[in-house]
C-alpha cells in the first residue's frame, strides 16, 4: 500500500477561494491522502465550506493564532507518512502528489521533493542547483520554485523542525517568518529532489505584509534567527542584505519623490556589498538618491546608455 499523505490547508478568511484549493486535492489520482483544514479565523469561518466535504477533517481554532499556529496544528493532527502544504488560495494540478511521492519513495536519502509552479501567466521550472544539499540557496532565499505548496515533505523530517520559528521560545520574533526559514531547517537535516513539471498553482498575496518595509522586515529576522548559521555563511548573508537594502531603497523612491531612507538604505547596501565594484555600484546609488527620484532616474537612464554602448561596440 502507498504511504499516506497529510495534505494541510491553513484558512483564513478566504471561503471564496478555499473550495479550489479543496477540490484540486480531491481531484488527485493519489490513494490514500488524508486532508485537514485547519480554520484560523478564531470564529469558525470556514466551517460552512468545511462541511460541504466529507473527506476533509476540519480543526477549528477558537482564537486566531498565525499561519505558523495552523501549519502546526495540521502538522500535530496528521497521521500520514508524507505532508503536503497547500494555501487556502492555491491548488494542486493532476499528477502533482503521484509523482513527487515517487521522488520519496525511490530516493530513501531525499526528504524534500516539490514541482515547478505557475504564477501568474509565468512557468517556473525547478533549479538544477535546488536538489540535493541546498542549505546555501536556502540561505541565500534562492530556492524558488521550492515553497511550501509545492513541496511533499518526509513527516519525521518535519516532526524534527517543530516548533516551527517564530513560536515557542524565539518570542523576541514576530510570530511570521515566512517559510524560508522551514526551508533553512530542512535543508540541515535532509536532501532534496525534484520533478521537472509545473504541477502547483501560487497565487502570490499581494498584501502589503509580504512587500516593501513588510517583507525587508521578514528576510532580517529569518538572518537573525539563523544567525548561527548565517556566521558560517558570511559572504551570503552580505549579499542577501547587500541585494534587499538595494530593493528597499528603490522601494522608498518608488515611493517619496525624496527619501532619507532610500539614501540610508543606499549607503547599507554598500557596506554590505561584496568587492569594490558592488560597494562602487550602491555607492553611486546613495549619491544619486540624494536628489531624489529624479537624481536616481537620471543616474539609471545614463547606467542603461553606457550599458546600450558597450553592446554596440560588441556587436
Amino acid at each position: 500500500m502507498a504511504p499516506t499523505i497529510s495534505v494541510i490547508i491553513p484558512t483564513y478568511y478566504r471561503n471564496d477561494l478555499l473550495p479550489k484549493a479543496i477540490e484540486s486535492v480531491l481531484r488527485q489520482n493519489y490513494e490514500p491522502i488524508e486532508l485537514i483544514v485547519v480554520d484560523d479565523s478564531g470564529e469558525g469561518h470556514a466551517e460552512p465550506v468545511i462541511q460541504r466535504y466529507d473527506e476533509a477533517e476540519g480543526i477549528i481554532h477558537e482564537e486566531n493564532g498565525s499561519w505558523k499556529a495552523a501549519l502546526t496544528t495540521g502538522i500535530e493532527a496528521s497521521t500520514g507518512e508524507y505532508v503536503q502544504f497547500l494555501d487556502d488560495d492555491d491548488e494542486l494540478l493532476e499528477g502533482k502528489l503521484t509523482k513527487t511521492a515517487e521522488v520519496l519513495r525511490e530516493n530513501p536519502e531525499v526528504g524534500v521533493s516539490y514541482c515547478g509552479v505557475i504564477r501568474g501567466d509565468e512557468r517556473h521550472y525547478p533549479k538544477p542547483s535546488v536538489s540535493g544539499e541546498f542549505l546555501e540557496e536556502a540561505l541565500a532565499f534562492q530556492t524558488f520554485p521550492m515553497w511550501t505548496g509545492s513541496t511533499l515533505i518526509e513527516r519525521d523530517v518535519l516532526l524534527d523542525c517543530l516548533p516551527l520559528a517564530g513560536m515557542g521560545e524565539d518570542h523576541d520574533l514576530e510570530i511570521e517568518l515566512g517559510d524560508t526559514d522551514l526551508k533553512i531547517e530542512l535543508a540541515r537535516r535532509t536532501r532534496t529532489d525534484y520533478v521537472d513539471e509545473c504541477l502547483a498553482v501560487y497565487r502570490q498575496d499581494t498584501n502589503e505584509r509580504w512587500a516593501g518595509p513588510r517583507r525587508f522586515e521578514k528576510v532580517k529576522q529569518n538572518v537573525k534567527h539563523q544567525r548561527e548559521l548565517y556566521d558560517q555563511y558570511p559572504s551570503i548573508r552580505r549579499k542577501l542584505l547587500c541585494y534587499w537594502h538595494q530593493r528597499q531603497a528603490v522601494y522608498w523612491l518608488e515611493e517619496e519623490l525624496w527619501s532619507s531612507k532610500a539614501v540610508s538604505h543606499f549607503f547599507r547596501a554598500a557596506y554590505h556589498a561584496n568587492g569594490p565594484t558592488k560597494k562602487l555600484k550602491c555607492g553611486a546609488g546613495a549619491a544619486a538618491s540624494l536628489f531624489g527620484r529624479p537624481g536616481w532616474n537620471a543616474a539609471e537612464d545614463f547606467r542603461n546608455a553606457l550599458t546600450y554602448g558597450r553592446r554596440q561596440i560588441q556587436s
